[in-house]
């Protein structure tokens, strides 16, 4: 989980986090450079599943990355530090990942909720099998991001998480899913958080901009591979 500036929903991903029925993780964190009571919020916490690590403020890419290096497990389980995940979340993403074998990276749909907690919608738009996430991709991102188990052998091999400005998932996805195939669990499993001090909406042109030119890519990338 990377996070800057949280401390306004912090204490209740982390406790989600610790919450799960599947109890065998790690849990990274990763503060890039908080200047608010963040890292204060995360000290309170008792817990040694939890590592975190506090770096200079540099940016999402940088601080993803960052934390798969100090990853050690199979599986790398994404989490945005504002979002909540629902209590079987962990166990139903790894119990499909050790049930099929030839998926890369598996996400689920969500419910989105507000400043206050309360559910305000829901995001069932992902596609659920390889064919259709892949032909999803040729236009828009297939994943809800801070919903995605992937395997960690193949973000290595992948090359992990580039910078493509509020749209390095995106991209990602491209390379991830050259090495196997997607999936979503057609199930809510987090609580994804909508408001206005988000990242994506708040650089909601530039993040658009930087996406056509992923696409682009993305086109480019399909053309070669046959």
């Amino acid at each position: 989980m990377p996070v800057y500036n949280g401390e306004k929903y912090i204490k209740d991903t982390i406790d989600s986090v610790l919450g799960q029925t599947y109890k065998d993780f790690e849990f990274i964190i990763v503060d890039d450079g908080s200047t608010d009571n963040t890292l204060n919020i995360i000290k309170d916490f008792d817990d040694t599943r939890i590592r975190f690590i506090t770096v200079n403020h540099g940016g999402i890419v940088n601080a993803l990355n960052t934390g798969l290096d100090m990853a050690v497990s199979e599986y790398i389980v994404r989490v945005d530090g504002d979002d909540i995940s629902l209590p079987e979340r962990f166990e139903r993403l790894l119990g499909y990942m050790e049930n099929n074998k030839d998926v890369v990276v598996c996400g689920s749909w969500a419910k989105t909720i507000n400043t206050n907690g309360e559910v305000t919608g829901e995001l069932k738009y992902p596609p659920i099998d390889d064919v259709g996430i892949k032909k999803y991709l040729l236009l828009h991102n297939p994943f809800i991001h801070p919903s995605v188990i992937i395997r960690k052998d193949i973000l290595n091999k992948s090359g992990k998480y580039k910078k493509y400005k509020h749209n390095e998932d995106y991209e990602l996805w491209s390379r991830v899913l050259k090495y196997g195939n997607g999936h979503n669990i057609p199930e809510e499993l987090i609580l994804y958080r909508v408001h206005e001090s988000q990242v994506t909406r708040k650089n909601n042109l530039r993040m658009r901009i930087v996406g056509v030119y992923v696409r682009m890519l993305i086109w480019f990338r399909f053309i070669l591979s046959f």
